[in-house]
């Protein structure tokens, strides 16, 4: 690792969110230091305490742990597979079962009118769960949640994958298992974003923070789930050139950038491949340090339409750069001065006086 790899700070902590460390590479970026650590289970003599969101983000610790090349770019082998196979389905069956449970905890148990069935059991594992099957049919049908019908049949599909492993033997090539693997993890991180982590107290959030960033970024290591999360957002990305640029987290071409009502919004950028939002100032800092380096941005211009000076960046390289065709007047090494609090490029010229950042 070098130096500056060493050296590079996570982004301050008042933004309130965890980033992967990246080190700036000239206007485009790459990820250099992974992630945090996921969080510490093993130290001697702690009790064993899994609560069901915990328990499927630790399966998919293990499961990107499995999945990803090795420092030589070497694919994982079968066995590393094989306990992909397994911790993937079980990370599903667990999280699907955790958004019935914040629905009512009746809902992951096989027959609700049993009489034998009671809360007091029920929170000692001392019950008959639902199918995986069910758990998506009630997900649909009385939870009222969306699972498409391809998310579904990626999910009986890993299912039968691993009751083979489970219960006899698995025969299948690399390919097939890769590709199903990434289905299914983009479908889980979808899941999670829009159905789990909206309905976890502050503390449930504190506690499964350093895991979802190390899946998060684990995932972005994952060609095949690369692949299969763009394909799955670009109707989102179409025509936006304009307002596109590179995220600081994932380093994917994929944040959407609208200001959203200014600089005082708390969504003026989404990345939709990662799903981090920023405001207009944080994702000036954020790119200027992960991007840039802090590149000549001393004496910025304040912007001529909101007069501030804190959302304009130089050098800010969008979709527009990026995809230019090779025969037009740009090219991916152009950049403008760009106001992420606008969503718009900003010019050098002397404007108003800047209101004080």
């Amino acid at each position: 690792m070098s130096s500056r790899e060493q050296e590079l700070p996570f982004v301050p902590a008042e933004l309130n969110r965890d980033v992967i460390g990246a080190e700036a590479v000239g206007v485009r970026g790459r990820i250099s230091d992974p992630t945090p650590l996921p969080r510490y289970r093993d130290a001697a003599g702690e009790d064993v305490d899994f609560p069901p969101v915990d328990n499927g983000l630790d399966y998919l610790v293990s499961v990107v742990d499995g999945l990803e090349r090795d420092e030589y770019g070497e694919r994982p082998g079968p066995r590393k597979l094989k306990y992909a196979v397994l911790h993937l389905q079980a990370a599903a069956e667990v999280l699907l079962k955790a958004r019935l449970e914040i629905e009512h905890w009746t809902l992951v148990t096989e027959n609700i009118t049993n009489k034998k069935v009671s809360r007091e059991k029920f929170e000692k594992g001392e019950f008959t769960s639902i199918t995986p099957e069910e758990a998506v049919r009630r997900i649909r049908e009385i939870v009222g949640e969306e699972i498409s019908k391809e998310e579904a049949a990626g999910l009986d599909k890993l299912t039968k994958r691993r009751n083979a492993l489970q219960h006899y033997r698995l025969t299948t090539t690399y390919e097939e298992i890769e590709s199903l693997t990434a289905e299914v993890l983009v479908f889980l991180m979808r899941f999670l974003h829009e159905s789990l982590l909206p309905r976890l107290t502050p503390a449930e959030h504190d506690r499964i923070k350093d895991d979802l960033t190390y899946v998060t970024g684990g995932t972005i290591r994952i060609q095949r789930y690369v692949t299969e999360r763009m394909e799955q957002i670009r109707p989102a990305l179409k025509g936006k050139d304009e307002c596109i640029v590179q995220c600081p987290r994932c380093a994917q071409d994929a944040v959407l950038v609208t200001g959203n009502g200014g600089h005082r919004a708390a969504e003026a950028a989404k990345c939709l491949f990662c799903r981090t939002t920023w405001t207009a100032d944080a994702l000036a800092t954020d790119y200027v340090l992960y991007h840039l380096a802090g590149f000549f941005q001393d004496d910025v211009p304040p912007c001529p339409t909101c007069h501030r000076n804190r959302p304009v960046v130089r050098y800010v390289v969008r979709g527009t750069e990026m995809n230019a065709p090779r025969d037009s007047d740009r090219s991916p090494y152009d950049s403008v001065t760009f106001c992420f609090a606008c969503a718009r490029p900003a010019a050098e010229a002397p404007a108003a006086p800047a209101h004080p950042a």
